[in-house]
């Protein structure tokens, strides 16, 4: 789906290298997390997903086509939608509707197409009873929604949400992550995820780690949450989860170093309780 081709990096010729030699591929219909400590690379590597950015070095191609041709960037950003930290930056009308469907009309989708991508994208995100609300009169997870529906109406294959939840409550992050977990399972679309919580993580299919610009790590949560000193010694905690098992293994308790989520955990340990 999007091929990340050994892609390096400058903001400026004469400034070091916010990326270093990345290499690595997004599968069509995954959900892939990219965690890292502030500066790690990460947010810089999602812009280069779309063509926000273009490497100085190597070459990121979406479905073949490279984001270093002007003629495909038009295309690869209908393909590739982002969502950003900040919502309020993402909503330009003063209607939900109108701003969801902003984007088709201005890559002149027909009005009865936009009126069906508009209420289609509002019922993904369960917004539809928002539809004639004013947004800034939304909490910070339904504005998140709105933008997400907004990126939905476009239709794309790969959905980038740039530490999307880093602004939002406990509520309002369960609501956005529900939101892109369904739309991967039930629509198939693929997610990348840029976050700095790795209970977020817990949730997709691989996890990248970044760090100094560089790929740290590739691989299945599970494999990558076995690796905690290393985790730690790039900045990064573990899942709550995850530290719990390590003390709980270093007590002594006979359970298994590969469990990451916590009703893992529980149903690991009842079984050791009972016996009490």
């Amino acid at each position: 789906m999007i091929c990340i081709d050994n892609i390096s990096f400058k903001y400026d010729e004469a400034g070091a290298y916010a990326l270093k030699n990345v290499s690595f591929e997004i599968n069509s219909g995954e959900m892939i997390a990219i965690v890292g400590h502030n500066g790690s690379g990460k947010s810089t590597l999602a812009k280069h997903l779309n063509g926000l950015l273009l490497p100085t070095e190597g070459d990121v191609r979406v479905d073949g086509d490279s984001t270093r041709d002007e003629n495909a960037l038009n295309s690869i950003r209908r393909r590739v939608g982002m969502v950003f930290q900040n919502p309020d930056n993402q909503i330009v009308t003063t209607v939900v509707e109108e701003d969801v469907g902003f984007g088709p009309e201005n890559i002149g989708v027909p009005t009865d197409e936009i009126l069906e991508r508009v209420d289609e994208a509002l019922k993904a995100v369960r917004m539809t009873e928002y539809a004639k609300s004013a947004p800034h009169m939304l909490s910070g997870g339904q504005k998140q929604r709105v933008a997400i529906a907004g990126i939905l109406a476009l239709r794309p294959k790969t959905l980038v949400l740039d530490e999307a939840t880093a602004m939002l409550d406990p509520i309002g992050r369960r609501e956005v992550l529900e939101t892109v977990s369904e739309q991967n399972k039930r629509r198939g679309i693929t997610v990348v995820m840029i976050t700095q919580y790795m209970e977020e993580a817990l949730l997709c299919d691989r996890v990248a780690v970044m760090s100094g610009g560089e790929l740290k790590m590739l691989d299945t949560p599970r494999n990558v949450f076995k690796r905690v000193d290393e985790l730690r010694a790039l900045g990064l905690d573990a899942p709550i989860a995850v530290s719990m098992r390590d003390r709980l293994i270093k007590e002594g308790f006979p359970i298994s170093d590969s469990i990451i989520g916590i009703d893992e955990l529980a149903e690991a340990l009842c079984p050791l309780l009972s016996k009490n």
